[in-house]
């Protein structure tokens, strides 16, 4: 389907449409060749002048819009502590922290580890703990780290087979292996944290409820802000083709599309800027960009495609002064004829042609 021209964005078509109107232009300047076809072609001529020719082929055209992007990393984390004492040890900036890894450190012994899951940590968790959702989640996480044994129940009750695999990973952690999870020994995230900040400095006196760090997820993505009024033009799931910084190319699809739109600063003079909303792209590919901690990328939407569409080169168009273009069809005999085509898709130094009697394997006149 058509789509009409993004907001923001620096279309291609408008790059076509200058090309053509600059054709128009160009005959009252005597720089494009012009005719004069009172009926779809002028009776055959032969020529006895050297000619330059291309061959009329079926394609598929598309038409593309490019999109300002910023590349960056998804989601946003915080780690709460509930470990009280001094903040001994702290990751770097940028560092990424997974699961098992350690988060912080307080008095140069008590350890927080990061586990999985959407359940914020809230209670001591031992063999007297009620059964419940947090338990579970542990569990699922000693399985992950392998530290639960073949046979283990995993669900949300504590039981004997919980014990060992605690304690089996509070070894292997360098944690006081008594078979219980205290409070702020684990914390609980999404998933992995990028640390981005962290509030606390060493030697400072933490506890609970303070946040010791904050960062994001690991998972690379694209940020473009296209205008409101625009959402219907890209949809999730869509392929977009983006250009780094380095003037490389990869793949990404559109995984989500903002449904609150923000206003932007507003513009000089007073005028109102366009409400924006976010679109999210992941790259098929996040190694592609792995040298980009946060930089400006092109993105490329294809708005229409057309296939088997017939194409020339663009400079095989002759402006007519009646109006309208043609293009100079050669016969097998040498002898040529104007057909007058109406024009489509524009891509690159191509142009979709539709005329009577046209058809792939023609030669038509191009400039020599």
């Amino acid at each position: 389907m058509s789509r009409p021209r993004i907001g923001r964005g620096r279309s291609l078509v408008a790059v076509v449409a200058v090309v053509a109107v600059g054709a128009v232009a160009a005959v009252g300047l005597g720089l494009l060749p012009t005719r004069s076809s009172a009926a779809d072609g002028a009776a055959p001529a032969a020529s006895t002048t050297p000619r330059r020719t291309a061959t009329v082929t079926k394609k598929t055209m598309t038409i593309e819009e490019s999109l300002d992007g910023t590349i960056g990393y998804a989601g946003g984390r915080e780690v709460v502590g509930n470990l009280a004492g001094t903040l001994t040890w702290r990751p770097a900036e940028g560092a990424i922290i997974r699961r098992g890894g350690r988060l912080y450190e307080v008095d140069g012994k008590n350890r927080a580890v990061l586990l999985y899951g959407s359940r914020p940590a809230w209670r001591t968790l031992d063999a007297n703990a009620t059964d419940g959702a947090d338990i579970l989640q542990l569990e699922r996480n000693l399985k992950e780290l392998g530290y639960t044994r073949k046979g283990d129940h995993i669900d949300r009750h504590w039981d004997a087979d919980t014990t060992r695999a605690v304690k089996r990973w509070q070894k292997a952690a360098g944690l006081p292996r008594d078979g219980r999870v205290d409070l702020g020994e684990v914390a609980f995230l999404t998933g992995p944290i990028r640390v981005t900040e962290r509030p606390v400095e060493l030697g400072n006196r933490v506890g609970p409820g303070a946040i010791v760090l904050s960062g994001t997820s690991d998972q690379r993505i694209i940020s473009v802000a296209l205008a409101a009024d625009r959402a219907d033009l890209v949809a999730v799931g869509d392929s977009v083709n983006v250009t780094l910084p380095d003037g490389s190319t990869t793949k990404g699809t559109i995984t989500d599309e903002g449904t609150v739109a923000t206003a932007g600063d507003d513009q000089p003079g007073g005028a109102k800027s366009t409400p924006t909303i976010t679109i999210t792209i992941g790259l098929d590919d996040p190694k592609a960009s792995a040298a980009y901690e946060s930089a400006p990328v092109d993105v490329s939407v294809v708005r229409e495609t057309r296939s088997d569409v017939l194409a020339v080169p663009v400079n095989a168009l002759l402006a007519l002064l009646e109006g309208g273009y043609a293009i100079e069809r050669v016969a097998p005999d040498g002898t040529t004829k104007l057909v007058r085509v109406d024009l489509g898709i524009f891509q690159d130094a191509w142009v979709e042609v539709r005329g009577t009697g046209l058809q792939a394997g023609d030669a038509v006149v191009v400039p020599s």
